[in-house]
């Protein structure tokens, strides 16, 4: 969204003293009668005659509209340095209006010469030109600002419209306040002006600048303002009626004002219709062609949703021909605006190197995680399952694949379910299965520990057991059981990695057989 364009201002008509007969009668309603009073005054060079002059052309009040004539009487009075009458001419000049060139830095000068005097709309449009960099001027938007703010704090509705939305954005040095936004919106809004209702509805919906959140109230803005014309305000009450808040839920009524939005081209309306076309509802017939025209206008204007819709047609090949390729560019548009179902899918087309991408599950899982963080059930899935293999980059860690899984089930996503299942029942067996390794290695170490009790008995070694452990033969001399000690206890003495109780088992063994040989 940008800042509004100030509409072509209806100055009020001047009321000096020599101007009240006719003044008096242009209220009522007697344009005839005031142009008799006035038309002497404007050929004597009456520079605010010949304003009201052109006004009445401009606007066809008592005679055809006629922008030339409006021109020339505009001209004389601006030459005279009539404020009011530059403004009207700069706008002119920025229009092309009047048989005039198009001619932004004619226009700046004008509005330039009008807002040093004060005037209000030329003080409005010249900060739309500063926020723009038009007419030769520099992108400043610190003096439109400035600019704006003389303008609204003189109750003009579009300037209260545009400062509000720059407190909105944090923009023009001013800090993000959404309060001082709403506020200016309100006092916008409260004069008819449609984007300030539309905004407004936006501040009501979302419980943003202060506001309760409040669908009811968002519901009637957004068809005052759709009641204008306004696109956005006929796009968000759509909206609202495609999904029953604030208004009863009516498909019918959605597309309605989708297609009015629509044809003013708005792109977020565009891209709802094209859904709506896909899905075949609000007594649409499904109608995939239709779906991916209406996506191709949205997105050609940067819609990240209808570039990921269209997208998606692309690579399933619905309504248009099967093109990964295609379906990959429109999903790098939509990602590189942050868009999460897009970053998700561009994620999935890495991982499977699909549309001439090279596999790359690195890429994958940053696109995954970028999804993810915005709270995707899918890309909280994709990304989970890569934690479950250990795959992308990221190491293999059940427990976060879990709590991926765990985000997207809670969002509904049946393969998130499924998958958590899953990874709950393998962790149960794993852990019945370390319990029951654990269980007998309790078992062994107990065991071992009875047995040691038992070897270790006075007397409980036979010479005939000992000789079996050394491998010896009945009548083995003393240098045989110690040669023969020494070359088992290399294998089996705790320090190379044997154990306790084997070494015992040796120690015993040499002793029973040595006390043997001594007596």
């Amino acid at each position: 969204m940008t800042a509004s364009v100030l509409p072509h201002p209806k100055e009020a008509i001047l009321t000096a003293m020599p101007l009240e007969d006719g003044m008096a009668a242009y209220q009522r309603g007697d344009y005839a009668t005031a142009m008799r009073l006035w038309r002497p005054l404007a050929d004597q060079g009456h520079a605010g005659a010949q304003f009201n002059f052109g006004v009445m052309y401009d606007t066809g009040q008592g005679v055809p509209q006629d922008d030339a004539s409006a021109t020339s009487w505009y001209r004389k009075a601006a030459d005279q340095g009539h404020a009011a009458a530059q403004g009207n001419l700069g706008f002119f000049y920025s229009q092309g209006r009047g048989g005039l060139p198009q001619d932004d830095r004619e226009a700046a000068r004008l509005y330039k010469l009008a807002a040093d005097q004060g005037n209000v709309n030329a003080q409005g449009n010249l900060g739309n030109f500063y926020e723009q960099g038009r007419g030769g001027l520099p992108t400043d938007e610190r003096e439109a600002a400035r600019l704006w703010k003389l303008c609204a704090d003189q109750g003009n509705a579009v300037a209260q419209f545009n400062l509000g939305f720059f407190y909105s954005q944090g923009r023009s040095g001013l800090p993000t306040d959404e309060r001082a936004a709403a506020r200016l919106y309100k006092l916008a809004a409260d004069q008819g002006y449609a984007s300030a209702q539309n905004n407004l509805g936006l501040n009501y919906r979302d419980g943003l600048g202060g506001l309760p959140k409040d669908d009811r109230e968002a519901a009637r803005l957004f068809k005052l303002a759709a009641d204008q014309g306004d696109a956005n305000g006929q796009g968000n009450l759509g909206y609202l009626y495609e999904q029953g808040r604030g208004v009863p839920q009516d498909d019918a009524a959605a597309l309605i004002w989708y297609r009015k939005a629509a044809d003013r081209k708005n792109a977020t309306a565009q891209a709802s219709l094209g859904f709506f076309y896909s899905q075949g509802r609000g007594g649409l017939p499904q109608d995939d062609r239709e779906a991916a025209r209406l996506y191709k206008l949205a997105a050609d204007q940067g819609n990240a949703t209808a570039q990921t819709n269209l997208g998606y047609l692309y690579e399933q090949g619905r309504g248009v021909p099967q093109d990964f390729a295609a379906a990959l560019i429109w999903y790098r548009k939509a990602a590189d605006q942050g868009h999460a179902v897009a970053q998700c899918n561009l994620g999935n087309f890495y991982e499977q190197g699909r549309g001439g991408l090279p596999k790359d599950e690195r890429e994958a899982a940053r696109l995954y995680k970028l999804c993810a963080d915005q709270g995707n059930a899918r890309g909280q899935g994709y990304l989970g399952n890569l934690y479950e293999l250990g795959r992308g980059g990221l190491p293999k860690d059940k427990r976060e694949a879990a709590r991926l899984y765990k985000l997207a089930a809670d969002q509904g996503d049946a393969w998130a379910q499924a998958a958590l299942t899953r990874l709950g029942r393998q962790q149960q067996q794993e852990e019945q299965q370390r319990q029951g390794e654990a269980a007998a290695q309790e078992r062994q170490r107990r065991q071992e520990e009875q047995d040691r009790q038992r070897d270790a008995a006075p007397g409980k070694m036979s010479p005939a057991q000992a000789l079996e452990i050394l491998g010896l033969k009945a009548g083995a001399t003393e240098q045989q059981i110690r040669a023969a000690y020494n070359r088992l206890m290399k294998r089996v003495h705790p320090d190379v990695g044997g154990s306790d109780f084997f070494a015992k088992q040796l120690n015993d063994a040499r002793d029973v057989l040595l006390r043997q040989r001594a007596q």
